[in-house]
């Protein structure tokens, strides 16, 4: 009687199994390290306004800055859906956005350890804004 629902669950789990590990399983270099920066990220936007918590936004700064680092280094999937002629301009560009992002981790770095939390709020809001147009400009559109 009660190998009923046991088998249940388990035909379930076969069933569904592959679904969920094919949905997270095809992360590249470039995804790992931007989902790196975007955990920090996330994090960082609720506290760094908060001045008890700069020790805590320093330490997500500078993972956003190693992921950042490591991220300038790859290339976006997208690059290689375009022609050859072009791909050369699109990997420097994200090369430069990339840096920019960068600059802008460490002036957010130098507001958090100034103890400048309104400073370190606005440039978190930038920090977000360049986030959104580079994701809208380098990453492969979703299907």
């Amino acid at each position: 009687m009660k190998l009923r629902p046991f088998l249940t669950i388990l035909l379930i789990s076969f069933v569904t199994g592959p679904l969920v590990h094919a949905e997270g399983g095809n992360d590249t270099p470039l995804d790992k390290e931007m989902k790196t920066m975007n955990r920090a990220f996330r994090q960082l936007k609720k506290q760094a306004g908060d001045a008890a918590q700069n020790a805590s936004s320093l330490a997500l700064v500078a993972q956003m800055e190693k992921a950042a680092a490591a991220s300038a280094e790859l290339t976006p999937e997208k690059a290689a859906d375009l022609p050859e002629k072009d791909r050369a301009a699109f990997e420097a560009d994200f090369k430069a956005k990339m840096r920019n992002f960068s600059d802008a981790l460490g002036k957010l770095e130098a507001a958090l350890k100034a103890g400048d939390n309104a400073a370190a709020a606005k440039l978190v809001a930038d920090l977000g804004a360049q986030e959104r147009a580079g994701h809208k400009e380098f990453r492969k559109p979703q299907n």
